[in-house]
């Protein structure tokens, strides 16, 4: 099953950029633990190596005004191994973000791709069997589901643009505020002023990705593709890398 239902999209000129938010877990009281979950595009292995490559980094690469790309493989995330990261840095004043959902016909994350052209995708909430967002959505200034209580964290763009992250915990959800397009998630992984988020190591490896917004206001969408990192990794290096991360949210992993 690939994970499906729910889009972000970002609009630089006539290019769309694309990150489509969909995930797999149950609905509860409280929020579930990453779990792994079968799709068409398998979760790469990672394989231990007797002589792993130094750690390397391609740098920023200019993909657009705006727009760019960068590749890190970090040591000492899995012994012996190194871990792929990829990154991709916007400018919220060449983008337009928007949450496409549409529960009545579910769609791996690749259809969503061909019919929105987008840029980029990536995977992002949660959903339940039935493909219902687990927390609010707001897509194209519609308002679906109830905001996580307590928990959490909420990425948004308001009516003119602006994009913005708040951790649930500390700033609940505030209906009179306007809100273009937003989307829900747990748990946050790094705190405003960039201070890793305290999470219990469970020891469970998964892929990841994760939305952040660094010290200038930059979005960057963070994808790690192996079975590599847990999710008090991911919080401890987000908030140690030379990435600059004010604040970031752990989405739902997988393509």
């Amino acid at each position: 099953m690939e994970k499906r239902s729910q889009i972000i999209a970002l609009r630089i000129r006539v290019v769309t950029l694309a990150a489509l938010l969909a995930a797999g877990c149950a609905r509860g009281d409280e929020p579930s633990p990453t779990r792994i979950i079968p799709t068409r595009m398998p979760t790469i292995a990672v394989a231990p190596a007797s002589n792993p490559t130094p750690e390397s980094d391609s740098g920023w690469v200019a993909a657009d005004p705006g727009i760019e790309l960068r590749t890190l493989q970090v040591a000492d995330i899995v012994p012996g191994a190194m871990t792929p990261v990829h990154v991709l840095r916007l400018d919220p004043a060449a983008v337009r973000l928007r949450v496409i959902y549409d529960p009545g016909a579910p769609r791996p994350l690749r259809s969503w791709v061909m019919a929105q052209r987008p840029l980029a995708a990536v995977n992002g909430g949660f959903f339940t069997a039935d493909h219902t967002a687990t927390a609010l959505l707001v897509s194209d200034g519609t308002a679906h589901g109830a905001p996580y209580v307590g928990f959490g964290g909420m990425l948004a763009t308001s009516p003119d643009g602006r994009i913005w992250m708040q951790p649930l915990r500390d700033e609940p959800y505030d209906p009179s505020v306007p809100l273009d397009q937003a989307i829900q998630s747990f748990p946050m992984l790094v705190y405003p002023g960039g201070i890793a988020a305290d999470i219990a190591e469970d020891g469970q490896r998964a892929r990841r990705s994760v939305a952040a917004l660094d010290r200038a206001g930059r979005l960057l969408l963070i994808v790690c593709p192996t079975s590599a990192f847990t999710l008090h990794a991911l919080a401890s290096w987000l908030a140690t890398s030379d990435l600059e991360i004010e604040r970031a949210l752990n989405l739902d992993g997988g393509s």
